[in-house]
This record gives C-alpha cells, structure tokens and sequence, in this order.
C-alpha cells in the first residue's frame, strides 16, 4: 500500500528542487475521485518543499493518456536565467495583506498562516512590517495554501529605502512581472504516460506503490480528463436582461467564495445594469451553470443556477476581454481560463478589481488598454465595474446618450469613475 505523503520525513531525502505543476494539472486533480496518489501529488506540490525529482512543472496535453514534463534540471537553469518578479498591483492595502491582530491571549490571529510562510513578525510592527502600495516590485520567498480559506498566500520581499521589508500578503495582490513561467511551460517539455510518470515521481521521493494503485490513479486521471473536456458545455454566453438575471444571488449555486459575496448580488442591484442590458453589442456575460437544478436538452446543458460568471466586452482595440471571474469553487477560474483560450479571448491573470491589470491568453501576456464604444452610456444608476471602470459621456448634443468606457482614465479622458456600490458614479 501507499505510504502518505506527510507520513515520510521529507528533510532525510536528497533535496533538490520544489515539485511544481500547471494549473491545469490542478483542475484535472481537483475533479478525480479521491486516492492516496493524488492526495501524496498535492501534498507534495503544495508543501514546496526541497525533493529530490527528475520530472517538474507537469502539465496536461491534448491527449488523456499523456502528461508533459520539463526536465528539472533545464527548469532550474531557466529561472536561474529568468528571476522570477512580482509586482503589487490596485488591489493593496485593500484587505489584501495577513494583518497583525491579537486575540485576547495576545497571539497573533494569523499565526498559522505566518508560520507556514517561515515569518516571525518584529515588534514594532508598523515600523518593521510597511505595506506596499500599487506598483512595487519585489520576490515571494515562499507560499503556502490557506487550511481555512483555501486562498494561496505569500510572503513577499520588498526594497524600501535599501532596507528589504517582509510582508504576508493573499496572491490576489500580486500580478506576475516575468516569462519564466511561459517558458518553464513552453520550452524543453516532454510526453510521458500518466502511469509511467507517477512511477518515477513516487520512486523519486521514496514512495512505494503498487501496479494495482498505480493504474486505478491513470484511470481516474482520464475521466477527470474526459470530464473537464465535458465541462465546457456547462459554459453560455447570454446578454442583455439575462445579464441582469444571473447577477441576482437566487440564481447562484452558493453564497461561497467571490461570487458568493458579490455587491452586485442584491434584489435592488437591478436597476443598475443599464450599461450592460442596453449595450449588446459590446458587453455579454459567460456564465457556467450549476449541476444543482441542472438539465440537458437536444445536447445543451442548463441549469436554474450558476457557480461562475464574468463580463465579456468586445474591445475597440480589437480583443475580446473576459473581466473579472467570479466563482462559487476556487478551482473554477482555471476552467473559466481555458474556456476563455478556446474562444481565443484574453482574461486577467489575476482576479481583481485592478484597473491595470496583466492579461493572459494562454501562455501570451501583456497589459493592455482597453475602450470600449457604448451606444447607450448616460443612465441614472451605475454598476461597481472592476476593470473599465472609467466613463467618458460623449454628450454631442442633448440627444446623445453614446460614451466609452476604458481601464485607463487619461487615454479618454474621463469624467466619471464606475466604483460606488450604491448606483452613483463619481467624478473623476
């Protein structure tokens, strides 16, 4: 039988590398049954420790009988050659930062988490510990996996003033500055059978398993594999008043996570999506439903809810722009990602409200600006937009109502900023 990961003593063996694997590998895990060989794989990668391993940075491939590895001595020389960097991006201080409250026995509520992350908060805090604002550049020293939460956390490094400072922060408030990561993906990468790759990893670590375990995991890989693929019919695209329809909280699966706690959730939100419901040539939303209340019918999947959603605007830069996803389950946003690479749109990387933001199609990065031209603009009532939340009113004579929003307030040279919770829209 399987010995368990956290059964072994990991600090005996030779140690060498950090065990890492795409996210999409992750989804694919996420959707298998549960087995001692997956849970040893998450373990694994989700301690970041130092293990002795040939095969890294595993991902999936078009095919479900096959995975795609990077050789780990080749990964080691490329980050070597490409320092990872990191930038804080809108979302800081706002809530993103581990902060430094004391219950009443005068302990750190975030202890856990801080010692997870090998940090030992110094007295004075606001002296030792500064927050980082928008735009600093720094290094995560290590990461870790929240046992509460679920959300990945980081311990991040900084200069400030040629003193480096250390601060624990949710990776939300981080988008990535480097391709290291594209290339560990992209360069060097080499087919291995599911089953044979398992094998070496398990041997690698010292691990034993049976031929019996080994091929109940790789069939428990290729349905997760099928069922992913499958998922993607769980996906619409829907526009006007429907729009309206799917941001009322009656219609989530949950009130977990980001959708969860939207606030566009509410009954008295409907008034506000005048610039999504009357603008359906510029804006729909994606929506993937739910298995709860779910049907099929001539082939197309619904359901009466939904665990995920996010805005898609045509850009007059030529992009389709998949905004912000919310989601009921964590490990959905990767599977709206892919979704988004299918159709050929770009995504932001990171799930903010930051209005500069890193967009990803695929491996492809770059930080755009976006504009989008409206037909219909002037309304009393406004939604929070996360990302083009600024508005010009083009206003050419009394009967105008067209304008155009952007993530970039100079670039139109906007009037208005779409971030109140309550429907107004404040001056710019």
């Amino acid at each position: 039988m399987l010995n368990r990961y956290n059964d072994f003593i990991l600090e005996q063996l030779l140690l060498e590398s950090k065990f890492n694997f795409s996210n999409r590998f992750s989804q694919v895990l996420s959707l298998m049954v549960h087995s001692p060989i997956k849970q040893s794989l998450i373990d694994l990668e989700k301690s970041q420790k130092d293990v002795n391993i040939t095969q890294n940075y595993i991902d999936i491939t078009s095919t479900k009988d096959e995975v795609t590895f990077i050789p780990d001595r080749r990964a080691q020389q490329l980050l070597q050659e490409n320092p990872s960097i990191w930038m804080t991006n809108g979302s800081l201080p706002n809530s993103k930062f581990l902060t430094f409250n004391k219950d009443q026995n005068g302990d750190f509520k975030n202890s856990t988490i801080f010692s997870m992350l090998g940090f030992t908060p110094q007295e004075p805090i606001n002296q030792n510990h500064p927050v980082p604002g928008a735009g600093i550049k720094g290094e995560i020293i290590s990461e870790t996996i929240g046992p509460r939460s679920g959300r990945t956390y980081v311990l991040f490094k900084w200069n400030l003033g040629g003193e480096d400072k250390l601060i624990c922060l949710n990776k939300e408030a981080l988008d990535y500055k480097s391709d290291v990561e594209n290339k560990l993906y992209s360069q060097s990468r080499n087919p291995i059978r599911i089953g044979r790759l398992i094998n070496s990893i398990m041997s690698s670590v010292g691990m034993k398993v049976t031929p019996k375990e080994v091929e109940d995991f790789s069939n428990a890989y290729k349905s997760a594999w099928d069922m992913m693929n499958d998922a993607f019919m769980k996906f619409d695209v829907v526009s006007g008043y429907d729009i309206q329809k799917w941001y009322n909280e009656d219609n989530y699966e949950s009130d977990e996570s980001t959708l969860g706690g939207s606030c566009m959730r509410y009954d008295y939100c409907e008034e506000y999506f005048g610039i999504y419901t009357e603008n359906s040539d510029v804006v729909k939303l994606v929506i993937l439903y739910s298995d709860k209340g779910s049907s099929v019918s001539n082939g197309k999947f619904t359901s009466r809810y939904i665990k995920g959603r996010a805005l898609l605007w045509k850009t007059n830069q030529g992009d389709m722009f998949l905004d912000r996803i919310y989601t009921n389950n964590d490990s959905d946003v990767e599977l709206f990602k892919q979704f988004a690479e299918k159709q050929g749109w770009w995504c932001k990387k990171q799930q903010n409200s930051s209005s500069r933001f890193t967009a990803q199609r695929g491996l492809a990065i770059k930080e755009p600006i976006y504009t989008v031209d409206l037909n219909w603009a002037d309304h009393e009532y406004y939604p929070y937009v996360d990302t083009l939340s600024f508005l010009k009113l083009n206003q050419l004579d009394s009967r105008d109502t067209s304008g155009v929003l952007s993530n970039d307030v100079d670039v139109i040279n906007a009037s208005y900023e779409l971030r109140d919770t309550e429907g107004d829209r404040d001056t710019v």
